[in-house]
């Protein structure tokens, strides 16, 4: 199993925990719920299921390269790292959404804009994967005739 596919689903598993948690927080002061539902649902949903599903199809769908370095993975950290960073800002920024701190609005667009970002990279490294055997054999002859 590619060290990508771990650590998303690693940290999906985190994610899953942590939504667990605002979720039972929303339980034991319902006067919250309102604050921390968007909270859970993102923890949920992006967190956990999005990561969850990004590792485990990296995983099913082999990539181009077999070799694990760095270099023939780079996409997948760089969505793995987007994903994150868009997530962990919008839980925090999330709660102050209702102020009318520009900062803070500045702060979960950019959040949108690095999920979003990550969303497109999952595109663009999923495509090929998901070919036909006879549309990659073809794709592979081009490559070799602009060689």
């Amino acid at each position: 199993m590619p060290t990508t596919t771990r650590t998303f689903i690693k940290t999906g598993m985190i994610f899953f925990v942590i939504s667990l948690l605002i979720g039972v927080g929303m339980e034991i002061k319902p006067e919250f719920g309102l604050l921390l539902r968007p909270l859970f649902w993102h923890a949920l949903m992006v967190g956990w299921i999005t990561q969850i599903i990004i590792g485990v199809s990296l995983w099913m769908f082999p990539g181009r390269s077999k070799t694990e370095d760095f270099r023939s993975q780079f996409l997948s950290w760089l969505i793995f790292g987007l994903l994150n960073i868009g997530l962990i800002l919008r839980l925090v920024l999330e709660p102050f959404s209702n102020t009318d701190n520009h900062l803070v609005t500045i702060g979960i667009i950019a959040s949108a804009v690095f999920q979003s970002t990550a969303a497109i990279g999952y595109f663009i490294e999923m495509w090929p994967r998901i070919l036909s055997k006879e549309k990659q054999r073809k794709r592979r002859q081009k490559k070799k005739q602009t060689q």
